[in-house]
């Protein structure tokens, strides 16, 4: 007997003897009713395996707070009867195979083709296993970043792509090793799909680079949906999206400034709004020569003090900056909340300043320039000589 059949059905020589016996002396019936044992003892294994799976091991992984495992299980187990299934008819064939004599060539043909499209079919399911694990793995990764940096669109297109990517990737090597199973040459496929690769790259290279900037962007995080932000170019606005190949930036004029995200990636962003919101306010006043610089700061204090939106701390600070050509120039500075309520407040800020300034007597000077006229002086006239 079969020393691998013996290994998964205990059966001693007597009773295989009489099995043979039972088919008139034909060895060919015997193993193919082995073979039919085989089969069910196996299938039934795998519904015994699948029934601990999902009772004793979905029980422990139900204690985490990730989702992940289960899908994964969930993959796993519906796969299961299908595996068994083939894998219990192979060893049934092979049973089959012990019984065949160098007469069974039609049989041993037939068994041949069995076995190459029992082999086809598990690296359709295997391969189908593995995409659905690596889909499974790409959503709740990149769905959870995207979730936390509150990225909607990025969360709902990033792993679409990134699932077909994997998808070919996963099917172009499964494809690679069953040809190569059969004995086909794949070194021309690997150059040809090497060439079109590099075509591929190179004409697409500022897509992918601004593609895989747009998730460096939502892996490293220097700033999200909604922060203040200053690009190289001179321009403030808040961060309205981040997209796959671009980010889109809702400046002061309610124009939508569009930046490659590869650009980003690259050069020194300012961001406004992180790690805190805190933003502070600089409101610059200036008085005459001669005014007190201790009531002048007083004034400028009190009226910060008194806005609801200045933060208690820190406190707001006032300080005498220049003694200017027509001026003292005085600088206040605070802080508010968050960057929406800074010119408002800054403001607010000035118009209460200047009018407690103006209820005080207190000179606000502004630029002057005296402009002397002169008589031109007549030139005396040259007198000739002679």
């Amino acid at each position: 007997m079969n020393p691998s059949f013996s290994f998964l059905i205990p059966m001693t020589d007597e009773l295989f003897e009489h099995l043979v016996r039972l088919f008139g002396g034909h060895a060919l019936p015997a193993h193919a009713l082995l073979g039919a044992a085989v089969g069910l003892l196996v299938l039934a294994g795998g519904k015994a395996v699948k029934f601990v799976l999902d009772k004793a091991v979905r029980r422990i992984i139900s204690r985490t707070e990730n989702e992940l495992d289960d899908i994964i299980l969930d993959i796993v187990l519906e796969r299961l009867i299908a595996f068994s299934g083939i894998y219990g008819l192979y060893l049934g064939l092979e049973e089959v195979r012990n019984g065949l004599t160098k007469a069974h060539t039609t049989l041993t043909k037939l068994l041949d083709y069995a076995n190459v499209l029992l082999y086809l079919v598990v690296a359709l399911l295997v391969t189908s296993v593995i995409i659905k694990i690596t889909r499974a793995v790409v959503n709740n990764v990149l769905s959870g970043i995207a979730r936390r940096n509150n990225y909607e669109e990025a969360g709902k297109t990033l792993p679409l792509l990134v699932n077909r990517v994997a998808s070919f990737v996963i099917i172009a090597a499964a494809a690679i090793v069953v040809l190569d199973r059969f004995g086909q040459n794949i070194g021309s496929i690997l150059t040809i799909l090497g060439a079109g690769s590099l075509a591929l790259g190179l004409a697409a290279q500022d897509t992918i680079s601004n593609m895989i900037s747009g998730f460096i962007i939502m892996i490293d995080r220097p700033f999200r949906v909604g922060d203040r932000i200053r690009i190289p170019s001179g321009e403030v606005g808040d961060v309205f999206e981040i997209g796959l190949r671009s980010t889109k930036i809702l400046d002061f004029d309610n124009n939508l400034v569009i930046v490659p995200n590869n650009e980003l990636v690259k050069t020194r962003i300012v961001n406004l709004g992180y790690p805190h919101n805190e933003v502070r306010v600089v409101v610059e006043v200036s008085v005459g020569y001669g005014c007190d610089v201790d009531e002048v700061k007083r004034i400028i204090l009190a009226a910060a003090r008194r806005h609801p939106d200045v933060l208690k701390e820190p406190e707001p600070e006032a300080y005498l900056m220049k003694l200017a050509d027509w001026s003292l120039s005085f600088s206040l500075f605070c802080r508010v909340a968050e960057f929406k309520q800074q010119f408002k407040t800054a403001e607010a800020l000035r118009i209460a300043i200047y009018g407690e300034l103006t209820a005080r007597g207190i000179e606000i000077p502004f630029p002057q320039q005296v402009v002397h006229l002169r008589r031109p002086v007549p030139h005396a006239s040259r007198r000739r000589t002679k």
